[in-house]
Formats: structure tokens, C-alpha cells, sequence
């Protein structure tokens, strides 16, 4: 495979009810964003908010939204870590209410010498009309040039080639590109504060269907391999080649991993049984993937990635930032007419792929789709963490104006959150790994979750909940061990908080899938918890509705008590050993105005019709899982 080197040549502008868990705060910058050093790292760990999804005027596709683009990964770093944003008037853009404990940026690899050739006055090719056309926000040759790049295509007038190699002078540029942007992330890096990583979104596409097969591609530190930018061109859109580069070119003290996002537009392709080109999975590309890719992206500006509704699941709560409906089941990503944009399957999904691994591994032995859990933004103007629904500006295609609400299927997008001994980059890296990770739709809403053969039924109300959990069980992201004596079905153990500055709890869920002994996946929602103390009924599984209101006349809320803080412990009633499963939870806020309310407010427009006026924010846990084979 053809190693390429990427870069950039422009420079930086310096410019809770019971008594809490011991670590239910960790240190009490936990709560609050960027934290102090600490002498030892907790070994209960704190839980961190981050972003690991951001773009900024070096991602092309940035310059086609409206907004001004001056705006380079440093002041993406400054403002994650809490530094107000200005227009180039002077006027205040934005200012995150509570910083960042870690982001990455993730400009496109595809893109990197394009944006530099076309930005550089002192450039030959500064003066071309397709650089005119980026400068300018987008027009006919910049859409042709960016569409082209995503069919694996060059420019032949920007680059000189339309081959990778030396002749190309995208690529050239590129190599300068590399190492600046590891040099910004390093210079942001304040271990105890403000953690960050190098990045690049690996910016594949199926040529079949259009689905996107995009990744975003993270290093634990400074041992970095000289090839990243034009990862996808290099590699013909093929994460299977991807994963091989990352095993061939990160080696001794490097480390690297992908995030696979916004797989709502996956077309079908990027969560299916079988390889990206459709060819059958092997031991070896399987192996190779789950130790690359152990987490997925499943909230994110471009919509939800969970569950749909109608697509392999009759669960409620998936009606939840849905950009597609179900596609026609007699037109599917194999047909000619399919169009990417046009509707949704169940392959896109994240529940049903948790659902598919378990058929993988009965067959293969190893389960591709072991996935643990983060959101983040997919912001492109350098506003990294910008998740208020009050404050929205919007994103992509322009601001939202009073009449025109930009694009009101979009929404603010979420949070990844991990638990990790302190706020650096070994420990925040090993956390991702390790899975013990959760996302959030924008609140810091915090979630522990602990699998068990003998945890105490009252665990959930112990202080020690944190300390025993470990002992005796598997935090979220984990394989539940060898049954040894305990009952003859796992206990789990929830706990959640709310975020001081939204709504309160409403509810606490465990999602279950399993193998069904009659062939095929099952999956079932379980209320294990209810905001007014009340137990769900033991025969829907459900707590009763909380008669939670929001006045749309100013997004006040009424009714509802909600809560502060809700725990669970929690047993399988139809635990089977035999069939392998898997656990996450969801926890979810009671109602709130969406930020096309808030808009609507602020303007006096009129609500949107395709969209809801009220939302509940929520949060998803990383699953445990249960391998009889393992046992």
C-alpha cells in the first residue's frame, strides 16, 4: 500500500437523593469542565466531557457554510477550553458556559493541501477559480472540485496530478500540513487542565450508494507516523485498508484508534455483516477491526444514530433526531435509484449493529460490532462543545436567520464523556479503549453502570457503589467473567446525575439485545428506575408517564418533579445463559424546548412543522456483555 505524507503549510494564529457514590463527583471540577491536576489519579475515576469531533477552516467543506472561516484549529483549542470566539467584526460569536476536559480536532484528511493551495497568497494556485470560489464560501467549481475529491478523484489544475506521489502538489502541501496540525494539539495540551489529541476524519464514502464510510482517526501522543491526510484518497475509501495502514505504520510507542460517526448516513454499508465492498468478513480483517475501532459515534449534529423508529425496533424513545424516514423496503442501498440522501435502513443504525455482532461472533467467533459509546458535535466553525439548545447558532448551509431556521433537521449534537484516573492523555486514551465510555445529547448528565454475578441488591444505594462495583463486577464497556457461584442471573448497578445547569431526570432505562433461540436478534427496553420513587410496573416494564409539560410560549416547564439524582439496581427477568446479550442504559431528561423553539422565540418565526417543538435530552452508557462461549 502506498504510504503518503500529509501537512500544511499555512501557520497557526496564536491568536442527588441518597447518599452519593465516592466518586460521584470525583474531584469537583468533574462537574464543572476543566479540572486541577491531581498529585495521584483517582482510582475511582472522574468522569470527563469532551468533544472529539470539531472542524475548522482547514476542513474544506467548512468554507461552503456561511460562516467567516478564519477561524484555524488554535481558536477551535482555545475555545474547547472555555475562551470566547469573535467575528472578524469584533462581536462576541460565542463562549462555552463550561469548558472542555478534551477534544480533538478532526479536520478532513482528503482536503488538507486543497484548503492550504487555495488559502496561501503566495501559492500559484491561490489565484485559480476554484480557490476563488472556497475563499468565497462555495460556488459551481468548488462543489465539482469537493465531489470529485469524495469519488476518490483530484483536481488536475489545483493538484498537477490526479495521481497520489510527488507530482501532486496537493499532496505535497498536505505533508507540510501533518505536522502543524500536531504541533497545535501538542501546544494545547495542559495534562490535569485541558487534554488533546491529533486527529483527522478518515472522509470515506461508498461509490456504490453514497453511505458514508467516515472515521474519525485519534493518537494517544507524540509517536506519530508521517502519513494521515489523504488517508481516504490512498486507500480508495476502504476502512479494511485503513485498519491495515494503522497496524502497518503505527508501531512501537504509537497508538491509534477510530471512531466510526454519523452512521445515520451509512447507507447501509458502514454497520453491515460483510466488509465495505460487500465481500465476507475474515478472521483476520474481523480481529483487526474490533482492536481499531472499539467505539462508535451514536449522537452528533447530523442527527441520531441509536435506533429508528420501525427498524428493527417498536421502541418509543428512538423517535428522538431522526433526519430520514425508513426507506421503502422495495428500494434499498442495491438499487441503481437509491439516492444517500433519500431515507434510512436498519444497518444504520447502532443498536441494531450491537445486535448483529452477536450473530457475527456466533458464526465467526468475534463480534466487529463490540462497540463502546460517545457523542460529539461535528461542528464546523471552530465552536467545539457548542451543544446549548438555547444558544444554537446552527451549523452547515449557513446561520439561522429570523425566517429561514438554517437547517431545522440538524441539531446541536452531543458530548463523549469518559471515566478515567485523571485528565490526560494516557488516561483519557486508555478509558477509550477500555470502552468505559458514555455520550450525552449535549447535558453533562453522568452514568455509571456495573455488571455482576454478586453484587449487593442494595448496592445502588451504598456509598462504596463505585469501589464494590469494580471488585465485583465489570464497568460499562466490559465482558461479564465466568458466572462464580453468585445468583443465577448477572445484577446490574445504574446511577446517574443530572446536569445542574438542564432539566431534571426522568427516567432511567436498560437496553437489552439478544440472541433469539428462534433465529435472529430480540431487543427489549426496561424502565429500572422512575423520577417520582415509584417502581415501573412490573408488567410493562415501564414508569408511569410524570405529566412533565413545556409552555411553548417561553419554554418554561411544569409538572414533573423530575430528579436530581436516580439509582437501580437491577436483575434480568428473563436471563438465559445460553444466549448471548448485551446491556446498555439510556437515561433521559424530562422535556425541554428544542433549539428551533428557542429560535422561533427569539425571532418571533414560526415553529417548524417537520421537526418537534420539545425534546428529552439523554444519555447513553457503553453495554456490558454477556458470551456464553466465554464462560
Amino acid at each position: 500500500m502506498r504510504a503518503l505524507v500529509i501537512g500544511t503549510a499555512a501557520m497557526l494564529a496564536a491568536c442527588a437523593g441518597a447518599p452519593a457514590p465516592d466518586d460521584a463527583g470525583g474531584d469537583a471540577g468533574a462537574e464543572t469542565g476543566a479540572q486541577p491536576a491531581a498529585s495521584a489519579g483517582n482510582p475511582q475515576r472522574n468522569a470527563y466531557f469532551g468533544d472529539l469531533h470539531v472542524h475548522t477552516s482547514w476542513s474544506l467543506d467548512a468554507w461552503t457554510f456561511g460562516h467567516p472561516m478564519q477561524n484555524d484549529p488554535s481558536v477551535a483549542y482555545r475555545y474547547g477550553r472555555g475562551e470566547p470566539i469573535l467575528d472578524p467584526d469584533g462581536n462576541l460569536r460565542g463562549q462555552l458556559a463550561t469548558p472542555l476536559d478534551f477534544m480533538a480536532v478532526t479536520d478532513h484528511d482528503n482536503f488538507f493541501g486543497e484548503v492550504q493551495l487555495c488559502q496561501d497568497p503566495e501559492a500559484d494556485t491561490y489565484d485559480l477559480p476554484v480557490c476563488e470560489e472556497v475563499r468565497a464560501g462555495g460556488g459551481p467549481a468548488f462543489f465539482r472540485h469537493y465531489s470529485a475529491a469524495n469519488r476518490n478523484e483530484r483536481d488536475l489544475e489545483l493538484c498537477g496530478s490526479t495521481e497520489p506521489g510527488p507530482d501532486n502538489r496537493c499532496d505535497q502541501r498536505a505533508a507540510h500540513q501533518w505536522p502543524m496540525v500536531q504541533e497545535v494539539a501538542d501546544a494545547y495540551y495542559e495534562p490535569g487542565v485541558f487534554t488533546t489529541f491529533t486527529a483527522f476524519e478518515f472522509t470515506g464514502s461508498d461509490p456504490a450508494t453514497g453511505g458514508w464510510l467516515h472515521r474519525n482517526v485519534f493518537f494517544r501522543g507524540e509517536d506519530i507516523p508521517p502519513w494521515g491526510g489523504g488517508a481516504s484518497i490512498a486507500t480508495g475509501h476502504s476502512p479494511e485498508r485503513l485498519w491495515e495502514w494503522m497496524d502497518e505504520a503505527c508501531t512501537g510507542a504509537c497508538d491509534v484508534i477510530a471512531i466510526p460517526h454519523n452512521t445515520n448516513y451509512g447507507m447501509g454499508v458502514v454497520l453491515a455483516p460483510n466488509n465495505a465492498d460487500g465481500a465476507p468478513f475474515t478472521a483476520e480483517i474481523l480481529e483487526r477491526r474490533i482492536r481499531r475501532e472499539p467505539l462508535i459515534e451514536i449522537h452528533q449534529v447530523k442527527g441520531n444514530s441509536e435506533c429508528a423508529p420501525g427498524l428493527l425496533t417498536s421502541d418509543e424513545e428512538c423517535n428522538f433526531e431522526q433526519v430520514f424516514e425508513p426507506c421503502d423496503p422495495d428500494n434499498q442501498p442495491s438499487d441503481p435509484e437509491f439516492r444517500a440522501a433519500s431515507c434510512t435502513v436498519a444497518s444504520n443504525f447502532v443498536r441494531n449493529a450491537l445486535k448483529t455482532g452477536l450473530e457475527v461472533e456466533a458464526e465467526h467467533g468475534i463480534n466487529p460490532f463490540k462497540y463502546g459509546i460517545i457523542g460529539s458535535t461535528d461542528d464546523h466553525r471552530s465552536m467545539s462543545g457548542s451543544v446549548d439548545e438555547e444558544s444554537w447558532q446552527g451549523d452547515f448551509f449557513g446561520e439561522i436567520g429570523a425566517t429561514t431556521p438554517g437547517t431545522p433537521l440538524n441539531n446541536p449534537g452531543g458530548l463523549a464523556a469518559v471515566w478515567a484516573e485523571e485528565n490526560t492523555r494516557d488516561s483519557i486514551f486508555d478509558a477509550l479503549r477500555r470502552r468505559e465510555t458514555f455520550a450525552t445529547s449535549g447535558p453533562r448528565i453522568r452514568v455509571r453502570f456495573f455488571g455482576g454475578w454478586s453484587l449487593p441488591a442494595d448496592l445502588h444505594t451504598r456509598p462504596d457503589l463505585v469501589e464494590e462495583g469494580y471488585r465485583s463486577g465489570v464497568p460499562m464497556g466490559g465482558d461479564l467473567p465466568a458466572a462464580s457461584g453468585g445468583g443465577d442471573a448477572p445484577r446490574f448497578v445504574v446511577w446517574a446525575t443530572r446536569d445542574a445547569n438542564s432539566a431534571s431526570l426522568q427516567k432511567l432505562q436498560i437496553v437489552k439485545g439478544w440472541d433469539d433461540p428462534d433465529g435472529g436478534t430480540a431487543e427489549q427496553v426496561f424502565d429500572v428506575a422512575c423520577d417520582n420513587g415509584r417502581p415501573p410496573d412490573p408488567a410493562t416494564h415501564r414508569c408511569a408517564d410524570n405529566d412533565a409539560q413545556v409552555n411553548l410560549a417561553d419554554c418554561s416547564t411544569t409538572g414533573g418533579a423530575g430528579a436530581a439524582e436516580l439509582s437501580a439496581a437491577w436483575t434480568d427477568p428473563e436471563f438465559d445463559p445460553s444466549l448471548r446479550a448485551f446491556y446498555y442504559v439510556r437515561v433521559l431528561e424530562n422535556p425541554t424546548c428544542r433549539w428551533t423553539t428557542w429560535q422561533a422565540l427569539r425571532s418571533g418565526g414560526e415553529l417548524p412543522e417537520n421537526v418537534p417543538p420539545v425534546i428529552k435530552e439523554r444519555a447513553w452508557s457503553s453495554p456490558i456483555w454477556y458470551t456464553p462461549n466465554a464462560n
